[in-house]
C-alpha cells in the first residue's frame, strides 16, 4: 500500500524534472494514475504512479511515488 493517497499535498523532490512542472513543485494528488498499460509501467506497480495537479495549473501530470514527498512547511 502506498503512503500517498488522493488529496495529499506533495512536493516533487529536487532534481526531478518533468515538462510542464512549475518552479514551486507543490501539487495535490488527484488519483492513482488511471488505466496505464503494463508495458508503460515497467517494473512499477499501478499504485506507485500518482496523477498530481500542481497549484495554479490545469493539466495533471503523472509521477512515480519515488519522486514525491509529503509537503510540510519549514
Amino acid at each position: 500500500m502506498s503512503k500517498f493517497k488522493p488529496g495529499d499535498l506533495v512536493r516533487v523532490k529536487e532534481g526531478t524534472h518533468q515538462e510542464g512542472m512549475p518552479d514551486h513543485r507543490v501539487a495535490v494528488i488527484i488519483e492513482e494514475a488511471p488505466h496505464m498499460p503494463a508495458e508503460a509501467l515497467g517494473a512499477s506497480r499501478p499504485e506507485d504512479i500518482m496523477q498530481v495537479l500542481f497549484l495554479g495549473q490545469t493539466q495533471p501530470i503523472r509521477f512515480h511515488v519515488m519522486f514525491l514527498e509529503h509537503f510540510t512547511s519549514s
